[in-house]
């Protein structure tokens, strides 16, 4: 007769498929009840060491999702009858069909617990499939079966360009949004956006394509200040009669920078004189003293037309306002009145000085 552990103590062990109560040695030892092991059997270094075996056994399989098209991941479930022992127990998997879904040999189910999931991928297929996949642990097993589609032909498509995007919060953008149909097709098609982000949107110009399906979308994407900085995954949707199609758009909100005073200059245009020549100046004066680029375009004529550039100066290089003013002026067209000019200090410019009416310099 074996005996396990200590006297006083009531121990039990599965021998050859059938659960065997041991009594210990002494007065007040007790009969163990048997319980249900289906058929497991210990191996002989259980018995040989006394080492209790787990009565867990594989109840049930499942898929999320069960049916799915060619090419789409599932997840695979294995449930015990109870939570796993010690140092937790490996459970084999098997797919009657390896080309199509590719289970790992064996999953962990941890110490305490009576499940696991592990993710599979599935690959695409010319026909509809089934697969059965099972699980085996002890002589236990269970099964089930996943129904695997081929991915059908859509009659158009939709494209998204870019598909990324990144928005600082605040401000806005566009993405271009095109559908194409295949020969035959003939139907107008609707634009939709979904997983728009709170303080986010998106307005599509236009929001039908005419038919017959191919041609080109807008996509205005206004970010409000208050829009959360992230990363959000959107979808372009183009649909028609209960065919659809869509495309992904990442829109990344990037926080808007803290808010700055910029410099605060004011400019007064005037004519500088110096060794008995006037050139055309300003007078500038800010309200935030600090360093800042400088520059300034001169323009022939009176109303600074871009076509008309004559000469520029500064070209931002970094200047240090302080608390008194600054006089600039160019010296390559001394004495012309019928010109103009824009001055820039920082993010601040001036309007449009004339110098056929400009007072001179104080």
């Amino acid at each position: 007769m074996l005996i396990l552990q200590k006297q006083m103590h009531v121990s039990r062990i599965v021998l050859a498929g059938a659960l065997l109560g041991l009594a210990g040695c002494g007065s007040g030892s007790q009969r163990m009840s048997s319980g249900n092991f289906s058929g497991t059997a210990a191996t002989q270094s259980a018995r040989a060491t006394g080492t209790l075996v787990s009565g867990a056994e594989v109840a049930s399989v499942t898929l999320s999702p069960a049916q799915l098209v060619g090419g789409a991941p599932t997840k695979i479930t294995v449930n015990l009858t109870q939570p796993a022992p010690d140092g937790g127990i490996a459970v084999q998997l098997q797919s009657s069909d390896a080309s199509v879904i590719a289970t790992p040999a064996t999953v962990r189910i941890p110490s305490g617990q009576t499940s696991t999931t592990v993710a599979a991928a599935i690959s695409p297929v010319k026909a509809a499939t089934t697969v059965a996949i099972s699980a085996l642990y002890r002589g236990t097993s269970a099964g089930t079966s996943l129904s695997v589609t081929p991915e059908t032909t859509s009659p158009f498509t939709v494209a998204v360009h870019p598909a990324s995007v990144t928005i600082t919060a605040g401000q806005s953008g566009s993405v271009t949004v095109k559908t194409k149909v295949t020969t035959g097709y003939d139907h107008a098609l609707e634009l939709t956006v979904s997983n728009v982000p709170a303080g986010v949107s998106v307005f599509l110009t236009p929001t039908v394509i005419p038919a017959p399906g191919t041609g080109t979308s807008t996509a205005e994407i206004t970010v409000l200040s208050s829009a959360a900085p992230g990363t959000y995954p959107m979808e372009v949707t183009a649909s028609h009669a209960g065919t659809s199609r869509s495309a992904k758009l990442k829109l990344t909100v990037a926080a808007a920078p803290p808010p700055s005073s910029g410099p605060g200059a004011t400019f007064q245009g005037c004519w500088h004189k110096q060794s008995g020549a006037s050139y055309q100046g300003v007078m500038i004066s800010v309200a935030n003293p600090g360093t800042y680029p400088f520059d300034a375009v001169l323009y022939s004529g009176t109303t600074c037309n871009p076509n008309d550039w004559a000469d520029e100066i500064g070209f931002g290089t970094p200047i240090g306002f302080g608390g008194f003013d600054w006089i600039f002026w160019f010296d390559a067209f001394a004495n012309q009145t019928d010109m103009s000019a824009i001055w820039y200090v920082g993010s601040d410019a001036s309007q449009c000085v004339n110098y056929a009416v400009a007072p001179d310099c104080s």
